[in-house]
């Protein structure tokens, strides 16, 4: 019989199962490009060794477009990384516009494909919680949104200090839903709501997510 501790486990595993494919298949994209653009520029070389004129527009475009590949490359690695490190410690402090923000970057590939726009309020509002198994919450819930919503519509997520407690909202301005009407949360997304002390409240067009400040966990 599955024990909460590993229906814990299994939540984080699947989530950063999601995040990695997601990861190798933007690292696999970055990679086409690059090597398309090398290709090009060793085309140009060949043409220079021969004597040819390399046209100054072409050298451009590819060098930035390479460029541009590894920036992205680059910051793909650093939001994985930061995820990575979210299990060194059991319980940390973290600040949950950042931790949300960080968990609309993994989820990019997906929103992109949507042609979803999601976009985060800054606050300075922290909690000290199992930040892995919050962003493991906050990523299932996403997921969950981004596959409810039709094709190019667009999420905003702010936050608020409610004393003790800490208020994420996500909202669709146009009031459509944002979760299936069945199915959520699951054993998984309720393991993950027992643990932080999580109370979820839909409406129509919104989520509410309510967290104590402090993890009693």
């Amino acid at each position: 019989m599955e024990t909460f501790e590993s229906t814990l486990d299994a939540a984080c595993l699947q989530v950063f199962g999601k995040i990695s494919a997601a990861v190798s298949h933007d690292l696999k994209n970055v990679l086409a490009i690059v090597n398309e653009n090398a290709g090009l520029l060793d085309d140009l070389a060949l043409r220079a060794s021969k004597g040819g004129e390399i046209p100054p527009d072409r050298l451009g475009t590819a060098t930035a477009r390479i460029i541009k590949q590894v920036k992205r490359g680059d910051t793909v690695l650093k939001n994985l990384n930061r995820f990575a490190h979210s299990t060194d410690v059991p319980v940390g402090q973290v600040n949950v516009a950042e931790m949300v923000q960080l968990v609309v970057d993994l989820a990019g590939r997906q929103v992109a494909m949507k042609e979803l726009t999601v976009t985060v309020a800054p606050s300075e509002a922290v909690v000290t919680t199992c930040v892995v198994y919050l962003e493991s919450l906050v990523y299932l819930l996403l997921r969950r949104i981004i596959e409810t919503l039709p094709r190019r519509e667009s999420v905003e997520i702010g936050l608020e200090s409610q004393g003790q407690m800490v208020e994420i909202c996500l909202a669709n301005p146009g009031g459509l839903a944002l979760l299936p009407e069945a199915g959520f949360p699951d054993g998984q997304e309720q393991a993950l709501m027992q643990w932080l002390g999580v109370e979820i409240k839909v409406e129509q067009g919104r989520v509410r997510l309510r967290l104590p400040r402090q993890v009693n966990g």
